[in-house]
């Protein structure tokens, strides 16, 4: 393991050994925790911890802090470097024939101290060929050729590509394509410090409604990600990032400089990251009029309604004409966008720094029909601001959200949203899609291995903003559901992986990885919120969000910057809950109502810590409530007897009356006097 970066940085490339690589990593920190000891997992004295987790950091990262690429603080550390490529695409779509073709130039930036001799690139859109390993149901409507690259120059020299996609070398001196990934060698190597220009023709088939995250919608609407030879991150801790996309877990990319242009007919519209460069060109006059009042007003302003569709008042030029749209943006770790002819555009503005008075552009796609999508415009405003409110100010200048697909999906400054019947749901979806723009495009953690690290970090944040668009909303549906799912799932499945577990770890059938990477991590962060203060967990996460911008941190980084930055060692939070399998299931066993006081006996039946907070409700009105901190627990004990002052008849007590922590069996938290 400890060779695994630079082996893999002067030889070639094997997604399969990376995929082992992945689990290997995963399951050395689950054995070395359940090996350390009892005083070491609890946090306690015993402990000769050197970071949160003590014993269990990997040797990777543990190397990363010698060579002071990070630290023990979980801020990068003195020597941190990160690599970086800049794209310049040009693509042209045939609607009529679902067909994407398209050149880019990318200039890749070796800032990492090794030489490398191979480059890897990510080839998405492969998961759609039929020798694809996906993770997930097939039909005949997904199933495309992939991605068909057609010419690739590296440093200026041809580089030969297999045709037919099944990974056999092409020669020599070839470039390799295993599935999802492609590994070019380089003419000559790359030292740190320099640069290698790439330069790639390819061609795909769009797939159709039924394919993940992207695909035509309709016969002339699409949402396109996934879409270009991308390269993949290496890192200080792993190297090349080899794993495979099956469909599960999502994606680990590098920041840098996009330019891409979209030729199409006239009539259809576009929209996706960036900015427009040149409205003028393909918006007609109306248009730009009712965005430039959309830009300085809190109401939502139609741009497009279905009575303007067409060449010639959708857009500039006549049918049968050709236009061109170009995106800019710039420190962005993708780029993807959405077409439709018959798209309605709405528009408003998003109040993302108060600190600045600095907003940002909400624009929003959606097509005719499409419900609850009148009110998605104020759904988007009232994401951006409550998530720039609770973390740190949307950075980028506009968002665009377009209705279709299955579910939502995430790319910087845009999101694909699935039309919902439910209010509810369709600001839920919204809201947690636009909360990935923190995480993981802000914060670019690694989320295929850790999927927790995205997802759930976001849905936790998406409680908060759905509930301040549909205000009581947290404990009816958002912590709630998060809590009950966890539960359900822990208590009856069979799959019940830790949650450092990487997401190709997962079955098809019962899968966990929805309560592993969504539930609970959402719910743990939920309660240790509720140990620590709001005030002290947002400043922790504040700091997490603004130490790894534009970066890519790993769990311990965010493990340690809390520890960092709230001063306490939260080991005994982090083993159990994070690394663990461990269930909390707290029951009240004994009260004594005596001498105005009360006192209560709780046992502790599973195998997490959390504080033992009590209530006790009194006679004629009014209740007592106090809290045992979670070290009660610490050494092994499985009962603890608490007490506390009561001026009146005690008639009930109950544990977590707040219900901030997820037990399992709530049935036993509570008892009444008879």
């Amino acid at each position: 393991m400890n060779g695994t970066r630079r082996s893999w940085s002067s030889r070639g490339s094997s997604g399969l050994i990376a995929s082992a690589l992945a689990s290997a990593v995963a399951c050395a920190a689950l054995v070395a925790w359940s090996a350390a000891p009892a005083a070491a997992q609890a946090g306690g004295s015993g402990a000769a911890a050197t970071g949160p987790l003590g014993p269990v950091l990997p040797v990777p990262y543990e190397r990363a802090i010698e060579t002071g690429t990070r630290s023990r603080t979980g801020a990068p550390g003195p020597k941190y470097w990160q690599n970086g490529a800049d794209y310049d695409i040009r693509a042209r779509v045939s609607p009529r024939d679902s067909l994407l073709s398209a050149d880019e130039r990318v200039v890749y930036h070796n800032r990492s101290p090794d030489t490398l001799k191979v480059v890897v690139f990510h080839l998405y859109q492969n998961l759609m060929s039929p020798w694809a390993a996906r993770q997930g149901p097939s039909s005949p409507e997904r199933a495309t050729h992939g991605i068909v690259v057609e010419r690739l120059v590296a440093q200026g020299h041809p580089v030969a590509v297999p045709d037919n996609m099944r990974g056999e070398p092409a020669g020599p001196h070839g470039a390799r394509i295993q599935s999802t990934l492609m590994a070019v060698p380089l003419p000559r190597p790359l030292v740190p410090g320099d640069s290698a220009v790439f330069q790639v023709s390819w061609r795909f088939h769009i797939p159709g409604a039924s394919a993940p995250r992207m695909g035509m919608q309709d016969p002339g609407t699409a949402q396109i990600a996934q879409w270009y030879p991308q390269i993949a991150v290496y890192d200080d801790v792993h190297g090349w990032d080899e794993q495979q996309y099956t469909g599960t877990g999502e994606f680990y990319l590098d920041y840098g400089r996009f330019r891409y242009s979209v030729t199409l007919p006239a009539g259809y519209i576009v929209g996706g990251t960036g900015t427009l460069q040149d409205p003028g060109a393909v918006l007609t006059a109306q248009e730009r009029s009712a965005l430039a009042r959309a830009s300085k007003t809190d109401e939502v302003v139609h741009v497009l309604t279905e009575d303007e569709f067409g060449a010639g008042t959708a857009t500039r030029g006549a049918p049968g004409d050709a236009l061109t749209w170009t995106f800019e943006a710039d420190s962005v770790r993708d780029v993807a966008f959405s077409f439709g002819d018959h798209y309605r555009w709405d528009a408003t503005r998003a109040l993302v720094d108060s600190a600045r008075g600095r907003y940002a552009a909400v624009n929003v796609f959606w097509r005719p029909g499409a419900p609850r999508f009148d009110q998605v415009a104020a759904m988007a405003r009232s994401a951006l601001e409550t998530h720039s409110s609770l973390m740190v100010p949307y950075p980028y200048p506009q968002l665009t959200e377009t209705e279709g697909g299955r579910g939502g999906m995430e790319y910087p400054m845009t999101v694909f949203v699935g039309a919902y019947p439910g209010l509810y749901r369709e600001d839920e979806v919204t809201a947690h899609e636009i909360g990935h723009e923190w995480f993981p495009m802000l914060v670019g953690s690694n989320e295929t291995r850790y999927g927790w690290q995205d997802e759930g970090l976001n849905t936790f944040d998406t409680f908060f903003a759905t509930d301040a668009f549909l205000p009581d909303s947290l404990h009816g549906h958002g912590l709630e559901d998060s809590q009950n799912g966890y539960v359900n799932f822990v208590t009856h499945a069979d799959e019940d992986l830790p949650m450092m577990s990487p997401a190709n770890s997962f079955g098809v059938a019962n899968s966990g990885y929805t309560v592993e990477a969504y539930d609970k991590p959402s719910a743990a962060l939920w309660a240790l919120r509720s140990i620590l203060g709001d005030g002290a967990f947002r400043k922790a996460y504040r700091a997490y969000i603004r130490r790894w911008s534009y970066r890519h941190p790993t769990p311990y980084d965010f493990f340690q910057t809390f520890d960092d930055v709230t001063g306490r060692d939260l080991g005994w939070f982090w083993g159990p809950w994070f690394f663990g399998r461990g269930r909390l299931d707290q029951a009240v066993t004994k009260v004594e109502p005596s001498g105005g006081r009360v006192t209560v006996t709780v046992a502790n039946r599973g195998r997490l810590y959390a504080p033992v907070d009590v209530t006790a409700t009194l006679a004629g009105g009014g209740a007592v409530h106090w809290r045992e901190p979670a070290s009660v627990w610490f050494g092994g004990k499985t009962s603890v007897t608490t007490s506390h002052a009561a001026s009146g008849t005690v008639t009930e007590v109950e544990l977590d009356a707040a219900h901030d922590f997820p037990d399992i069996d709530r049935s036993n938290d509570s008892w009444t006097k008879g």
